[in-house]
């Protein structure tokens, strides 16, 4: 069964406006497109779950499937409980039918334009009677450990880099600690301090010390700024469950399927690179390093055969550096894993193993302290495959699941069930704090400026005062100039008249000099104008850089 459910098909683009939103579907259908509606969606959606008839081990995909969910809203309710309070439903088997609507993100200080999308999992599963689930993508890198604060005014500003923790190594999310107590401790304060001219009551001041608290329980840098996050997201009314990512892909059937891909590595190596070479020619992406590169075959190392890559990440306990994953089946009945450099793991994982046996097995990788972790296209896949009714993306998610779509196919002979879009644009109120500057467009000012310009040096005359009042030789170049443009350029004459024309220009140009240099000089503050509206009026800055007021309008998602 196919769909043509537009998100697989449509370039989608962040609004422009501050306070607009993409919400695709819309959580109300529109009188002119009944179809386009989250009840659509998800009801095409279970009918193309209800196709997965592809056996994985000793069961139909859509057995795990059944599986899985139960597993997921188990864990997710009891992680979510441990730190904010929930109302667990009675009827467990009725729970786990209702739909469940997914999104997810890494755990980092992200703008109100990813922070939309929590939203609208709750909005969207309040339409359908359902559970919203968030999942804490820890298994990302941890790239950032700071933020961009803007500071100054429309004339000159800039963004000064506000650390929250000190510099660490390169590791996950879910790894990371915090290193730097005072750093961590003096944040809010620090950042608040710098918004002040901007943002005098950002939700910031009331946020950071819930991410104090949630760091003293749980030492994790991702965990803390995610869990605090969520309380402020249960004052607002939002009922979600929340789960990292580290956590389900520890779940037995979410390992089965692991086990599943891992047994079949040549083929999933092969549907990846089939599924980004389709996704450029249909985009016309040039370059084969984009969106990412393909994965990658070793043949250059030992005497087992070649090595395919696969997409997950490895690390262990003692070496938490993210490294590229290699599988090798040369060896009957085993299955190699390496990062080609330190790590070396040998797996039974085969298509003749039972899936227990796939299961034990990464259970006891676990164990011995090494990490197995999904990269984010097969986060996702196993997301929208294992669990998910509806997906959530943002954006860049949606172009990229276009992949994800092709390797499903590819794998399982089955057309993946369709996703949701949202994002959002909110920018600081910077029309309000310097109303003098309402309205401006430097940007603009300045292309009019070398418009300008660029006329000064093809079209001097056009510059100066009437012909009839400029001094006697001004106008005779002026009338000298309007002959040769009015002379048929023949083949005689042509390099002639544009020579003329030229000198003409160069001679008028002294005239304009005045006006050439007044331009000039608006050029720089232009330009630093410019570079001041990017800092100032960035629709990247975190969402706790907003006052509460501001965020509550935002993330209302009104639906009239």
């Amino acid at each position: 069964m196919t769909s043509s459910w537009p998100s697989a098909t449509r370039r989608f683009r962040a609004p422009a406006l501050s306070g607009d939103r993409l919400i695709h579907p819309p959580l109300v259908a529109k009188a002119d497109a009944p179809a386009d509606a989250i009840e659509t969606l998800l009801d095409n959606n279970r009918l193309l779950r209800a196709a997965f008839d592809t056996r994985i081990g000793d069961m139909r995909l859509w057995e795990l499937v059944a599986a899985t969910r139960r597993e997921v809203l188990t864990v997710a309710a009891e992680y979510t409980g441990s730190y904010r309070d929930i109302e667990r439903p009675r009827d467990i088997a009725d729970w786990i039918a209702r739909p469940i609507i997914m999104g997810g993100h890494q755990p980092e200080l992200f703008h109100p334009g990813v922070w939309l999308k929590n939203s609208a999992l709750d909005a969207y599963a309040r339409r359908v009677s359902g559970t919203a689930v968030n999942l804490i993508v820890d298994t990302d890198r941890c790239n950032h450990t700071g933020v961009a604060v803007p500071v100054g005014t429309p004339q000159e500003a800039k963004l000064e880099h506000v650390p929250f923790d000190g510099p660490g190594p390169d590791m996950a999310w879910e790894e990371r600690g915090i290193l730097d107590d005072h750093a961590f401790a003096s944040f809010g304060d620090r950042c608040c301090d710098l918004l002040l001219p901007l943002e005098p009551a950002p939700i910031l001041r009331r946020w950071w010390p819930l991410v104090m608290e949630r760091a003293a329980e749980t030492r994790r840098l991702g965990i803390a700024l995610a869990q605090a996050r969520h309380l402020v997201e249960g004052r607002f009314g939002l009922e979600t469950l929340e789960l990292p990512v580290s956590e389900l892909v520890r779940l037995p059937t979410v390992l089965v399927f692991t086990g599943w891909l891992l047994a079949r590595a040549r083929e999933l190596h092969e549907a990846y690179n089939a599924a980004l070479a389709e996704h450029r020619r249909v985009w016309r992406i040039r370059g084969q390093g984009r969106p990412m590169p393909d994965l990658a075959v070793r043949t250059d190392t030992t005497a087992d055969g070649p090595w395919f890559e696969v997409p997950w990440w490895i690390w262990s306990r003692d070496d938490p550096r993210r490294r590229r994953v290699f599988a090798n089946v040369g060896t009957a009945g085993t299955l190699l894993l390496s990062d080609m450099e330190t790590l070396r793991v040998e797996l039974p994982i085969t298509p003749d193993t039972s899936t227990s046996t796939w299961v034990d097995a990464l259970q006891r990788l676990e164990g011995h302290g090494f990490r197995l972790r999904p990269r984010a296209l097969l986060t996702t896949l196993i997301a929208r495959l294992l669990v998910a009714d509806v997906f959530v993306h943002g954006i860049g998610g949606a172009a990229y699941d276009r992949i994800t779509d092709g390797i499903v196919r590819r794998l399982t002979g089955c057309d993946p069930p369709r996703y949701a879009v949202v994002t959002g644009t909110l920018r600081l109120p910077i029309d309000e704090i310097f109303p003098a500057e309402a309205g401006r467009d430097p940007a603009a000012e300045l292309a009019a400026v070398h418009q300008t310009l660029r006329d000064l040096d093809y079209h001097p005359e056009r510059h100066l005062p009437p012909i009839d009042t400029l001094a006697p030789e001004v106008s005779e170049l002026v009338r000298q100039k309007t002959r040769w443009i009015d002379t048929f350029p023949t083949p005689t004459l042509a390099r002639r008249r544009c020579r003329e024309i030229r000198a003409t220009n160069d001679r008028l140009a002294f005239h304009t000099q005045a006006q050439r240099r007044r331009l000039l000089a608006l050029s720089g503050p232009l330009t630093g104008r410019i570079r001041a509206a990017k800092a100032l009026s960035s629709r990247e800055h975190p969402w706790c850089f907003f006052q509460e007021k501001s965020l509550r309008r935002f993330l209302l998602l009104e639906i009239d």
